[in-house]
């Protein structure tokens, strides 16, 4: 026990001077998983147009009238101090179809963080080495109601599952010492979301995601090879609530421009107990605020035997700060291009989506330049795959 001890302070004193990408463990929260929201930002919570929205916001959802399924792939690229790293995975599903013609639900899955990190320090007698592997998915059960002619409801309940690993490999003098920290993650939340008119130009939508029970890891620390562990029980007090809001202007029949404003809110002593996630000395979060403003194109005509016809396409910047700042105070951010396409069967069984996102953040020494590229692919199908075909 006393060895692990003595690893356990070296690590904490160590990890101070990696990149706090890493250092925190996080990664990425509450990504968009789908084509169509990573190329709109956060301005798609104000559409009304398909299935595909009411993962974004389950107001949209009494709007449908077919049962709905869709599916979603995501790839992601990061360039760091020239070390590239690709993560490749399912993203995100669901299921939707209404119930009356004022109701819908929706039952869905989608990541919500990645843990996915490796790093590596060495110097003349000692290297240290972590890999970090999990992540939390959110399975979620949502509810659409129309209200009215100009305002629409939605409840989403949701819940937060996942684990992670993390492990060190410790060497000095030629002696290894392996380190793993190891525990499953569970916590619930609640978001509330409305969609609203103003004449026939103008929607706007809103949601709030609001964490009532934060995500909770259980697990065990202990020196590989022995019998020598501790457990822990620690709570992702930092886990944050977010807010989204989506203004979309009907230019015309085929076009929409649109902005979107995001908020994540970190509680300020959310870090100060961890153990895990714990911030490098120095470090502290703030709010973090987000802008995307994208100009959208509809299909002309989703039944036409043109192809041309049956594409939509849109396009965007987006800017946003992240959440963790240096002693410095110098806020770092995120600047990002957006842009995507669908085409829809001529059927109107199916449609599929593409989207990419090309962007930078970071830029600090604790905090190093990092590009990246997120390429989403998508597909969504409805009930008509499945009914009897009438013949004359």
């Amino acid at each position: 026990m006393k060895k692990l001890i003595c690893i356990f302070i070296f690590l904490s004193v160590t990890l101070m001077g990696q990149s706090a990408y890493y250092r925190l463990g996080y990664g990425d929260l509450f990504p968009a998983t789908d084509p169509l929201g990573n190329s709109l930002g956060s301005g798609v919570v104000a559409l009304q147009d398909s299935a595909r929205i009411t993962l974004h916001n389950p107001a949209a959802l009494q709007g449908i009238n077919l049962v709905h399924f869709g599916v979603g792939l995501g790839s992601e690229f990061r360039s760091t101090d020239a070390a590239l790293t690709n993560n490749t995975r399912l993203e995100q599903f669901f299921l939707a179809f209404p119930v009356g013609s004022d109701v819908g639900v929706s039952f869905g899955a989608n990541a919500v963080a990645d843990f996915e990190t490796r790093y590596q320090s060495t110097n003349a007698s000692t290297s240290l080495a972590e890999k970090t592997d999990g992540g939390i998915w959110d399975y979620n059960l949502g509810i659409g109601y129309d209200l009215s002619s100009t305002l629409k409801l939605g409840l989403k309940f949701h819940t937060y599952q996942g684990l992670l690993r993390r492990e060190y490999a410790l060497v000095v003098d030629d002696a290894t010492e392996l380190y793993v920290i190891k525990g499953n993650i569970s916590g619930k939340a609640l978001e509330f979301a409305m969609l609203t008119n103003f004449g026939a130009k103008v929607s706007l939508g809103l949601t709030a995601n609001i964490p009532y029970d934060r995500p909770n890891m259980t697990g065990q620390d202990s020196l590989g090879g022995s019998t020598a562990f501790t457990e822990f029980d620690e709570e992702l007090a930092a886990w944050p609530t977010t807010i989204n809001l989506g203004v979309v202007y009907h230019y015309s029949k085929f076009t929409n421009i649109m902005a979107g404003i995001g908020q994540e809110v970190f509680p300020e002593n959310g870090f100060d107990n961890s153990r895990v996630f714990a911030l490098p000395d120095g470090w502290h979060t703030v709010p973090v605020a987000s802008f995307q403003i994208a100009v959208q194109r509809k299909p002309l005509d989703r039944t036409s035997r043109s192809l041309s016809k049956r594409i939509g396409f849109q396009s965007g910047v987006s800017i946003r700060n992240y959440y963790l700042v240096p002693s410095s105070d110098n806020m770092m951010f995120e600047y990002a291009l957006l842009t995507g396409l669908n085409v829809g069967l001529r059927n109107g069984k199916s449609i599929f989506d593409i989207s990419g996102e090309l962007g930078s953040r970071g830029g600090e020494e604790s905090l190093p330049e990092e590009l990246y590229a997120r390429v989403k692919l998508g597909i969504q199908i409805n009930d008509t795959w499945f009914r009897k075909v009438k013949r004359r």
